[in-house]
């Protein structure tokens, strides 16, 4: 059993719909890496591509190499910042 909360983020469970879409993988757990999972540099772009869409949000691709709970952290943060300076 993973040490993560159960219970994902509203973050974590977004990301992880769009990691499923794109890496074509049914279940995505908060502890999975994006390159572990079948993740490259072509579907990091389109990952940036559908947060800056959907979100609004710019995440460096540096930042998309990581785990779903870390994606999702980097996320909410530049969320939060940019409600703060908003």
């Amino acid at each position: 059993m993973s040490t993560h909360s159960a219970v994902p983020s509203p973050m974590e469970a977004r990301l992880a719909g769009y990691w499923q879409e794109l890496l074509g993988v049914d279940t995505v757990r908060p502890e999975d890496h994006f390159l572990e999972v079948g993740g490259n540099s072509l579907l990091a772009t389109m990952l940036a591509n559908r947060i800056e869409d959907d979100l609004g949000l710019q995440v460096g691709m540096v930042d998309l190499f990581n785990t779903l709970s870390a994606v999702a952290a980097v996320c909410e943060r530049l969320q939060s910042e940019s409600q703060a300076t908003g």
